[in-house]
């Protein structure tokens, strides 16, 4: 019996391994909702508080949403079109150049006395972090890069931007504006 063991162990530990997988994407199946209940907010930074930033922006949640989702970008490496549907981006200014495709122009007016990030006369994306200037939006909840600004932009295909895109909602502006004022 032990020699039978020993000599089909590696049979164990990936039946062991597909189980883990296979209830891990059941759970997540079971407390995932559809794109249209949720706001998701990629962030291309070195760490961030998935669950504080989480249960803190979703105090403020616009009727409609069931919850707000935050990840790192690495989340959905074995998946693009995750990233390419996510509603917002947090992004580092060295890096906006790889996303810009996906960014949306945004109407300063919805974020009075911010700074933005500004291309071709256009702002696609409000600041939220800046050394120099004293701005660090979520600093509980995100770890920004020393010295470098970073900046909340919205993605075109996202189904929370009102009437910019004729979405039937704007729960991704009201969810940036909340993460712009947490402390």
């Amino acid at each position: 019996m032990l020699k039978s063991i020993l000599r089909n162990w590696y049979r164990y530990v990936l039946w062991a391994l597909l189980s883990v997988v296979f209830w891990s994407w059941i759970a997540m199946l079971a407390t995932d909702t559809t794109p249209k209940n949720k706001v998701v907010l990629f962030a291309d930074l070195p760490a961030l508080d998935d669950e504080g930033l989480e249960l803190a922006l979703e105090e403020t949640m616009p009727e409609g949403i069931r919850f707000v989702k935050t990840h790192a970008f690495e989340y959905a490496m074995f998946n693009q079109q995750a990233v390419l549907e996510g509603d917002l981006y947090l992004v580092s200014e060295r890096f906006i150049d790889e996303f810009f495709e996906s960014f949306v122009p945004i109407d300063k007016s919805l974020f009075p006395g911010a700074t933005f990030y500004e291309r071709d006369g256009e702002a696609y994306g409000v600041c939220v972090y800046d050394e120099a200037a004293g701005v660090c939006a979520a600093k509980d909840y995100v770890t920004y890069l020393e010295g470098e600004r970073c900046y909340l932009f919205f993605n075109s295909a996202s189904k929370h931007l009102g009437a910019w895109n004729d979405s039937p909602d704007d729960a991704a502006i009201a969810v940036a504006q909340d993460f712009r004022n947490l402390d």
